[in-house]
């Protein structure tokens, strides 16, 4: 169908530049502020069994390209994060943990491409996509709103998020049929709107014109 053709290839555009504010940001402040390691080594264990998973059964590519860049851009934030995370003495492992993470990603892959993992752990992994996924974007949420503020978080950034899973739950209802990736989908939809609503809340934008409109009042 033509509909979701269009729809595939929004979501694979958007991908392409989905992380990309965030990254950017980083670099550019050589900040983390209010970005959780462990939330972003959760999504990208989550994004590696999808990618892997879809990689198996063979699906169409047009259902799943975008978990490549998502992919990509996943390990470029865990090398960003490894280099300007705070070193204090309670955090000495900040910095390492990304590092490690990045060399079991890439090795994962490498051994699905090969595939060197029994078929009954590929056919079984997306069962643990859901609650990592969740947890990754659960930790995240709390995060900003113990900090209550969006520091560094991209929420342009999570709106692709949210709307990349409300497309995909289409493709996949109408393609594909899995109503493991739907339910997956569904959740992590519910979960990117929220964090999309605490940056919005929390974000550096909306205190600083609070704060702007404080001192217009008082002069």
């Amino acid at each position: 169908m033509i509909f979701l053709d269009l729809l595939s290839l929004s979501v694979n555009i958007l991908c392409l530049i989905q992380k990309l504010p965030q990254i950017i940001r980083i670099y550019k402040t050589k900040n983390v502020a209010s970005i959780s390691i462990s939330s972003v080594l959760l999504e990208e264990t989550a994004y590696t069994l999808v990618l892997t998973y879809n990689l198996w059964r063979n699906y169409p590519l047009s259902a799943f390209f975008e978990y490549i860049f998502l992919f990509i851009q996943d390990i470029l934030l865990l090398w960003a994060l490894a280099k300007y995370s705070t070193k204090d003495k309670d955090k000495q492992t900040d910095e390492s943990k990304p590092l490690y993470g990045i060399l079991i990603f890439c090795l994962y892959l490498v051994a699905s491409l090969l595939n060197l993992l029994p078929n009954k752990w590929m056919s079984i992994c997306t069962m643990f996509v859901i609650p990592i996924g969740a947890s990754s974007k659960i930790i995240q949420l709390r995060t900003i709103l113990s900090n209550k503020s969006a520091g560094q978080v991209s929420r342009i950034g999570w709106v692709i998020a949210s709307y990349s899973n409300f497309a995909r739950i289409i493709t996949n209802l109408i393609q594909t049929k899995d109503m493991n990736m739907v339910i997956n989908l569904s959740i992590s939809f519910i979960l990117n709107t929220s964090i999309v609503i605490a940056c919005t809340i929390y974000s550096n934008d909306s205190v600083s014109k609070l704060t702007d409109k404080r001192k217009t009042k008082t002069t």
